[in-house]
């Protein structure tokens, strides 16, 4: 169960209340059995505690934000406080929220927000879009400094606060362009007012406009969405080219079939003999993990295995299962763990088995288009494919890791006063790949990214790009 399910289960979890007031102060005493409680789950449970950063660093960590627990403070300060300890993990799974808000990057603040929609790419961030009339500020437009904050310094300093998948260089860009103004008034300032100097056609200039509430962010947004389609897509650039859209891996099967779609998508590649394969994985943050590998076994042209294990942190069961919610079953499943090597291994999945080949596996070009929100078990097929050779990638760097990630099941612990939740992930998937970097995504041969001229125009350039190297490989 990957980032889409796990979002779904928090979100049955939560109560969507706020609790207790953001100016409540919790005493020393409270603040340090919540940290203590965290530290506790955390190595306990943690399937990839120190997959990228040492037990040493974390030990680090874990002992300087106790140290800094020297004064009362309020939910919102001892957020601020742990959620570096969560972003050095990095695992871009691993949840740190409000009680009943996972996910939610407004949770602190809903009033006096960043009037803005920006764009982020290489290092700059600009105009695409308002989210209040009259700012004078033209689309397209360079963004230099927030109330005398320069971009980049707002880079460096969200870069702590925003988790990501081992040393993932896309995932921030991806994360700000869609939740930047939340961020930024959680981990940086929130008020009535924002100076903004801005670039445009040489001339340099300066702003000031006032906050938005979030309905209007939420309203606008939602605005701006494409109008609905299937999630799964089929359709024909020419008589010898295919593109598959997949939006996800957790399509309801009352809305689509997966497992149809693959099924009759392959038949009729073959039937229509399809030459070039375009398959479209950006911003598909994950879902299943036996659909990744069952539409690898269409692309495969050998037998394959995709996983090469898949360990816990542990055993037995944890100390902190009082604070916790822990998925069904779980006490039963512990007997199925198997130790080997001094690792605790889960062998209950399909595709840790070597697999062949479907009868209708497609064995013409495959071009696979990636970008930053390309994660999880979207993440994992892109490491197997490019592994394995199977095509050829065009984007950004994935959002997940090259070798695997932290995820499937989890427990959900609430602190016991300041109600912060962590969602902690038992299970480290591992890859059956040889990883060019083990901290590093998946990373195309071509890398092509819309600029904010391809974004205003509504150009998709990494699709352009993509037609037009096949047309020049015929």
């Amino acid at each position: 169960m990957k980032r889409g399910i796990l979002v779904g289960m928090l979100s049955i979890l939560a109560v969507f209340a706020l609790g207790q007031s953001e100016a409540t102060k919790f005493t020393i005493s409270q603040l340090k059995e919540d940290h203590e409680l965290l530290v506790r789950s955390l190595k306990e449970a943690h399937a990839g505690l120190y997959r990228y950063t040492s037990r040493e660093q974390m030990d680090r960590l874990f002992e300087q934000t106790r140290m800094a627990i020297d004064k009362p403070m309020t939910e919102k300060e001892f957020y601020r406080l742990m959620m570096p300890v969560i972003t050095a993990i990095k695992c871009g799974h691993t949840k740190f929220y409000r009680e009943g808000r996972p996910d939610d990057r407004y949770a602190f603040h809903d009033k006096q927000l960043f009037p803005l929609k920006l764009y982020f790419s290489n290092g700059n961030a600009y105009v695409r879009d308002f989210y209040a009339t009259g700012s004078g500020i033209p689309r397209g437009a360079r963004v230099n400094s927030i109330n005398g904050l320069k971009i980049p310094d707002i880079i460096r300093k969200l870069r702590e606060f925003i988790p990501v998948d081992a040393n993932v260089q896309s995932t921030l860009n991806e994360e700000m362009n869609l939740f930047f103004n939340g961020y930024f008034s959680t981990f940086i300032s929130q008020g009535p007012q924002y100076e903004i100097t801005w670039t445009y056609k040489a001339q340099t200039r300066r702003s000031v406009l006032h906050g938005v509430h979030y309905t209007i962010i939420r309203q606008k947004d939602s605005t701006d969405r494409k109008p609905n389609e299937l999630p799964l897509r089929l359709q024909f650039d020419n008589s010898t080219t295919a593109i598959m859209t997949i939006e996800n891996f957790y399509v309801d099967k009352g809305q689509q079939d997966y497992f149809w779609f693959i099924d009759s998508s392959f038949r009729l590649l073959k039937e229509r003999n399809v030459q070039d394969l375009v398959i479209d994985l950006r911003n598909n943050e994950g879902g299943i993990e036996e659909w990744g590998g069952y539409l690898y076994s269409y692309l495969a042209d050998r037998d394959f295995q995709y996983y090469s294990k898949i360990r816990l942190a542990r055993k037995d069961t944890f100390s902190f299962r009082r604070y916790a919610w822990l998925p069904p079953q779980y006490d039963a499943a512990l007997s199925l763990i198997q130790v080997k090597d001094g690792e605790y291994l889960w062998p209950m999945q399909d595709y840790l088995a070597v697999k062949s080949p479907q009868a209708n596996a497609f064995s013409g070009k495959v071009y696979m288009l990636v970008n930053g929100l390309s994660f999880s078990v979207t993440s994992e097929l892109a490491a197997i494919v490019q592994n394995n050779t199977r095509a050829e990638f065009i984007g950004e760097e994935t959002g997940g890791a090259y070798q695997g990630n932290n995820s499937g099941v989890f427990a959900v612990v609430t602190l016991p006063n300041t109600r912060l939740t962590a969602g902690i992930p038992l299970m480290a998937f591992y890859m059956n790949v040889q990883a060019p970097a083990k901290d590093r995504g998946v990373i195309p041969g071509h890398i092509v990214r819309n600029s904010i001229d391809d974004v205003l125009a509504g150009r998709d350039a990494v699709m352009e790009y993509t037609l037009q190297l096949i047309t020049k490989s015929k």
